[in-house]
């Protein structure tokens, strides 16, 4: 197995609310290059991260000499992502894709690990949370690269079909300029989605409401948590209800809570299918809606100092007013970590 570094100057947030939620939590950037789609037959041969260091970014490689050191990649590119302190990924498609082939490939080398952390996918973002496939028609990397104005910056020539024909070939000949193709084409993937980021979600209307509906991380990205309104049907009059769910990514748990006296809130978690709801009901008033938040404020966290924390900026946030919590997109999405957390930590 080789490992190639390369330094580039690139600094920045990925958007200027991006902070809001990704607060100390770094990015890595992540791609691969396989001999095929079947996770089953196929194997990883190369995979390329890009974390961020003190002057820009840096894109470290670890490339396969043969189909035989699939187990050396994968395991230096997991060493790698723990050592880095990385608090969640980057990719496109790599929630159908790269995550689970590298899982599988995991297992199947009984390597005894599991890549499990907040991941962020751009392609699926996009798809999701704007209308950017009606605008731009094909949702390829190189199409929305092409779309943006970057795709002739690239350095490579060729595409991820023929890297699998080159790979059979450079593990028979250990060619230095085939090496330096494939290198070069899984660089320029992982460089070329940084910039992405940067660029498509400038582009995004509400990013408030867009990271509703993915899933935006809590519990330092042991969670994804995704909310919405549930509204009565027509000729009900039962309160609309914030429903909020979500993936238990690392340390799933199982256990329920229901209404009480002291609270109006369902929590339940299953450890089982590493997913949670939670719904709280919550008042309507013409166009608004608002949450009492009194139900907060029995010492429930008082144990965590963290969630004691989030409790008081919620509480003297602008859009909470004489303790009713105004649910803007933004303030939605604050409440339903928030409860995420609390609920996750109990």
């Amino acid at each position: 197995m080789k490992v190639f570094t390369r330094d580039y100057r690139i600094t920045g947030e990925y958007h200027p609310l991006w902070g809001d939620y990704f607060d100390g939590m770094e990015p890595c950037v992540l791609d691969i290059e396989a001999t095929g789609l079947d996770r089953v037959n196929c194997k990883a041969v190369l995979i390329g991260l890009l974390t961020r260091t003190d002057s820009g970014v840096r894109i470290t490689q670890f490339l396969a000499e043969n189909h035989y050191e699939e187990a050396k990649v994968l395991d230096a590119a997991m060493d790698f992502i723990e050592e880095s302190g990385a608090g969640f990924l980057v990719t496109f498609n790599g929630y159908a894709y790269d995550i689970p082939f590298i899982n599988a490939r995991l297992e199947a080398n009984m390597l005894g690990r599991r890549l499990s952390m907040f991941h962020f996918d751009l392609y699926r973002f996009l798809c999701k949370s704007t209308d950017m496939r009606k605008r731009i028609g094909s949702m390829s990397q190189k199409s929305i690269e092409n779309h943006y104005g970057i795709l002739s910056d690239r350095g490579d020539t060729i595409s991820g079909r023929e890297s699998v024909a080159l790979f059979d070939q450079y593990a028979l000949s250990g060619n230095s300029t085939i090496e330096k193709i494939i290198l070069t084409h899984n660089r320029e993937d992982v460089l070329h989605l940084h910039r992405l980021m940067y660029l498509a979600l400038a582009d995004v209307p509400d990013l408030h409401q867009a990271l509703a509906v993915y899933g935006l991380p809590a519990a330092g990205g042991r969670l994804s948590v995704r909310h919405s309104i549930k509204r009565a049907r027509q000729g009900k009059t039962a309160d609309p209800v914030l429903r909020i769910t979500g993936e238990q990514i690392v340390d799933p748990i199982s256990c329920a809570y229901f209404p009480d006296g002291d609270s109006p809130v369902t929590a339940v978690f299953n450890s089982e299918s590493r997913s949670f709801e939670i719904s709280v009901p919550v008042s309507s008033h013409p166009d608004a809606l608002f949450l009492d938040m009194s139900f907060l404020r029995g010492g429930i966290n008082e144990k965590d100092p963290a969630l004691a924390e989030s409790l008081n900026k919620l509480l003297s946030d602008p859009d909470c007013v004489n303790g009713y919590l105004i649910l803007s997109p933004r303030a939605s999405n604050m409440i339903a970590r928030y409860l995420a957390e609390m609920y996750y930590s109990m």
